[in-house]
């Protein structure tokens, strides 16, 4: 008998299960009239879903640190039915075989508490959609990711 996981367990589960945490949520303390935002944590949390012109992929997302100073950024995403790749400092997208430690340092650079994950000019017209997109950074505990759903504009 199969085990019915939820499509966004399914997602986070190769970094979820190697890494230990507490709580999923995406909760910020921001100003009053300004938007929160995310959190990543060591549990996985959901970040808002993008939709994009695969021809030309253009993704920013801001991070709120919490004061963690991160080690290492990373980008990897699954595209459906197609084997997981991720994203090299340089831009391009390789295979990834799903484990932490293979994961390649994107070096994204942090500044006044925030870290941008962003992939310009991409070109995924040959992925397959919907594309779970993870955005991880390694602290001295271990990683921190979120995932957010991008999905195809044709």
């Amino acid at each position: 008998m199969a085990l019915k996981l939820p499509r966004r367990a399914v997602f986070a589960f190769p970094l979820s299960a190697l890494m230990s945490g507490t709580s999923r949520r995406t909760a910020s303390q921001a100003a009053p009239g300004t938007a929160a935002l995310p959190r990543l944590s060591y549990a996985g949390t959901e970040i808002a879903p993008v939709t994009v012109d695969p021809a030309h992929v253009d993704i920013r997302v801001t991070i709120d640190l919490a004061g963690d100073r991160p080690m290492a950024s990373y980008m990897a995403a699954r595209p459906r039915g197609l084997p997981a790749v991720q994203r090299t400092a340089a831009g391009a997208w390789v295979v990834w075989d799903q484990r932490t430690e293979s994961l390649i340092d994107n070096r994204f650079a942090s500044s006044g508490g925030r870290l941008v994950f962003a992939a310009t000019g991409d070109n995924f017209s040959t992925q397959s959609f919907p594309i779970a997109l993870e955005l991880a950074y390694r602290t001295p505990a271990g990683v921190k990711f979120g995932v957010l759903t991008v999905t195809s504009k044709k």
